[in-house]
């Protein structure tokens, strides 16, 4: 079966950034399962994977504001440090879930810690960066109505791949 854009698709990827960084930051491809045209990937590489099989390997090259769009300045902003937990221990690079005025899930990653503030950014890990994804197809089917039902329960996200402990980043 081919890849179409209601499948439900299963891949291992790797992406990387440059020369020398990756993601997973081990640099050993990790698999996703997804809908496609949910938004669990970017458009382009939705795109990209259109017609694909089971078994077929590609590597597809997306700019950054093909992936994940430009790095929003805006985006990263400096909060108290008392609005977290005194006892929370905060260092750069922490992934944090919280909500936005529509009540949907947003997340920011911890840039610095000072002491009385904390510098956070709601800006995708992978914003304004240009990236190189290798992919392997390892299942290609029909998305059924399940698959769909929880995606509108996760606004659109199904990704296993965001952060530590099953936190997502996007």
């Amino acid at each position: 079966m081919k890849i179409e854009k209601s499948s439900f698709v299963t891949i291992d990827y790797l992406i990387r950034m440059g020369e020398q960084e990756t993601y997973p930051p081990s640099g050993q491809p990790e698999e996703i399962s997804f809908c496609m045209g949910w938004g669990a990937m970017p458009p382009g590489m939705e795109e990209a994977m259109i017609g694909l099989e089971q078994g077929d390997q590609k590597v597809v090259h997306l700019s950054a504001e093909q992936a994940y769009g430009e790095f929003d300045q805006e985006l990263v902003m400096e909060v108290p440090r008392a609005d977290f937990a005194p006892d929370l221990e905060l260092k750069p690079g922490l992934v944090f879930e919280t909500e936005n005025d529509e009540g949907q899930a947003v997340y920011f990653i911890v840039q610095e810690v000072k002491d009385d503030v904390v510098i956070i950014d709601f800006n995708h890990p992978l914003a304004g960066k240009d990236l190189e994804v290798t992919l392997s197809v390892r299942q290609v089917r029909e998305a059924t109505p399940e698959d769909l039902a929880g995606h509108e329960s996760q606004e659109g996200c199904s990704c296993s791949h965001c952060g530590e402990g099953g936190s997502h980043s996007h």
